[in-house]
């Protein structure tokens, strides 16, 4: 049988060469911090192992104060990893398990006495396998499956520890060398340690993977939907909509070029990301919103009846003319013109919608911009403004969304033929 310091050693290269790697992989994409702090973890794991196995060759001080501590913060650095993955900041039970141990020493009996020393180990082990058991559990990245699947794991291993922990309280041994059970609970540890890397990395290689494909399919600008991901998208909801029709609606940004040209390019990236935030942010449920080219974008909603894109559409252009948008030399104000393009939803095609919300814009556009208007069926009706030639008058006073309906309400009937 493998003494223990031959397995000292084994799981010192093998924590030690994930560390190097988990550290190379962090300096080739710096923003994914979470392989920054796995790569800590399983440093400081080595390290504190190794200086373990080192006892006898390096001061008692060292090779058991120093070397626990600095072993269970690694428990510290994997619950930073793992809240790393899910976007969130690591609990403060996090230090738990290095904290245990320092109380736990701080007590005479249990610092001079091996076996409470182990025992004390083994419960802050505990404890950082339960914590993170409890953390991947909660956390709302890769699948489900693989999360429970990891829990289960880093419980059995919290359950493992404990009863380690528990066998050396009754049987007191002298040294790793008198404890036989010992290597059959490493033996137990490193399996699961094992399975849980593998399990992580199919973890990480399904977060990278679908990481490459939201660059594909998105905007690197704008964050929203590039032209691929909006067809997807649009396919999507089409597949699933309870809805009996959709609406594909097209913004064009009025005068955007004279924003670039007067007020340089920086301010207009300004006005497309504050435009793309305002629409994210008003966009309804079975809706896609996406950048479609320079200062045109494209929504696609389900409805139950074209005065539903309307009132979406009208929504989005008062609170974009109403907006100030602030740029290095002075605020902006911009407005758009909207087409929109009505179709039941099994006829549905994408390139006729688009072609038909085109037509709408271009009325949109020669009726003086910052306008909506709707093509459905074969006529294209224009939304009013609120003082339009119809003689619909609506109070400026009166909450935006009333307003709105009352305007659409003018042409409801135009809309629904």
């Amino acid at each position: 049988m493998i003494d223990v310091k031959t397995a000292f050693l084994l799981w010192v290269i093998q924590a030690g060469t994930l560390a190097i790697l988990l550290i190379a992989i962090w300096l080739h994409g710096r923003d994914q911090r979470h392989f920054l702090w796995f790569g800590i973890g399983f440093a400081v794991h080595a390290t504190g192992l190794g200086l373990v196995g080192a006892r006898g060759n390096i001061p008692d001080f060292v090779s058991i104060y120093v070397a626990n501590i600095t072993s269970l913060l690694a428990f510290s650095a994997w619950a930073a990893a793992v809240s790393a993955l899910d976007r969130r900041r690591a609990p403060v039970a996090a230090w738990l398990p290095p904290l245990i141990w320092i109380a736990g020493n701080l007590l005479p009996h249990i610092r001079e006495t091996f076996a409470l020393r182990v025992s004390t180990y083994n419960l802050a082990a505990a404890t950082g396998f339960l914590s993170l058991a409890v953390l991947i559990t909660k956390a709302s990245f890769s699948s489900r499956r693989y999360r429970i699947m990891l829990s289960a794991i880093w419980t059995a291993q919290a359950m493992s520890s404990l009863t380690f922990g528990i066998f050396v309280i009754f049987h007191q041994p002298e040294g790793f060398q008198d404890n036989t059970l010992g290597l059959w609970m490493g033996t137990v540890a490193l399996v699961g340690f094992i399975t849980a890397i593998v399990i992580l990395a199919k973890m990480l290689m399904d977060r990278s993977e679908e990481r490459l494909q939201s660059l594909v399919r998105t905007d690197p600008l704008t964050g929203v939907l590039n032209r691929r991901g909006f067809c997807e998208a649009y396919q999507r909801i089409q597949d699933a909509a309870p809805s009996p029709a959709l609406a594909l609606l097209v913004f064009d940004l009025d005068h955007f070029k004279q924003v670039n040209d007067e007020h340089g390019h920086q301010a207009g990236d300004q006005v497309l990301l504050e435009f793309s935030a305002l629409c994210r942010s008003l966009l309804p449920q079975r809706a896609a919103f996406g950048r479609t080219g320079g200062e045109e974008f494209a929504a696609v909603l389900a409805i139950s009846e074209p005065r539903d894109a309307a009132l979406f559409a009208e929504t989005v252009r008062m609170a974009l003319a109403e907006k100030a948008i602030s740029t290095e030399l002075k605020p902006l104000s911009i407005t758009t013109s909207i087409g929109i393009a009505v179709s039941p939803l099994a006829g549905a095609k994408l390139e006729q919608l688009m072609s038909d919300a085109d037509s709408a814009l271009y009325v949109s556009k020669s009726e003086g911009r910052n306008r909506t208007s709707v093509k459905a069926g074969a006529r294209i009706v224009t939304v009013p403004t609120a003082r339009s030639e119809t003689g619909v008058v609506v109070d400026e006073q009166v909450d935006r969304q009333v307003a709105i309906l009352k305007r659409i309400a003018a042409v409801a009937t135009l809309l629904d033929s």
